[in-house]
């Protein structure tokens, strides 16, 4: 009973992270990985947002070391801003010199950020069912999961997301 929760929890985490990567104005959705002082592995997005002035423009969602830690940002091209500050979008498009394109830049960041939390939940999800399965799972196992889920999810980005994903959508 247990595994069948844990596997459809597993596939509605999937299913969400797939409609998340199907935003009609981003291309190449890519997930890595940023390694921490303490080892610890935490997952950025950069994705290409097809922008109407300048043609492709790369946008994402990552971690960066500051003075007060680790910190999550957002990035247009070039200029970056804090992750959950309310007028980012704004102050990236200016910086990026996509003023009229505001709007855009806006929801382009928050579906590469809706990316980043669905593919959080999709790696958080295989940790609780390997987990589940051998409590005393090593560390090597949950590395090779990490790493297979990454993969895995990077396959689904590149599947669903731009000119594939537009071909296929009804």
């Amino acid at each position: 009973m247990e595994n069948d929760v844990t596997d459809r929890l597993w596939d509605k985490s999937v299913q969400e992270f797939i409609q998340a990567c199907k935003h009609e104005q981003l291309r190449d959705v890519r997930l890595g990985y940023t390694v921490l002082d303490d080892t610890r592995k935490i997952l950025n997005v950069t994705a290409t947002y097809a922008s109407r002035k300048r043609g492709p423009v790369s946008v994402g969602y990552r971690w960066a070391e500051t003075k007060q830690g680790w910190l999550p940002e957002v990035f247009v091209d070039l200029h970056t801003a804090p992750a959950g500050l309310p007028a980012a979008p704004r102050i990236l498009a200016w910086k990026s010199r996509l003023w009229r394109e505001r709007a855009g830049v806006r929801t382009a960041l928050e579906a590469v950020s809706l990316i980043f939390f669905k593919a959080t939940a999709v790696r958080n999800d295989l940790g609780t069912m390997l987990t589940s399965r051998s409590p005393e799972s090593s560390e090597v196992v949950l590395e090779q999961g990490h790493l297979l889920t990454l993969q895995t999810l990077n396959d689904l980005a590149f599947i669903y997301s731009g000119d594939q994903a537009a071909s296929q959508r009804p």
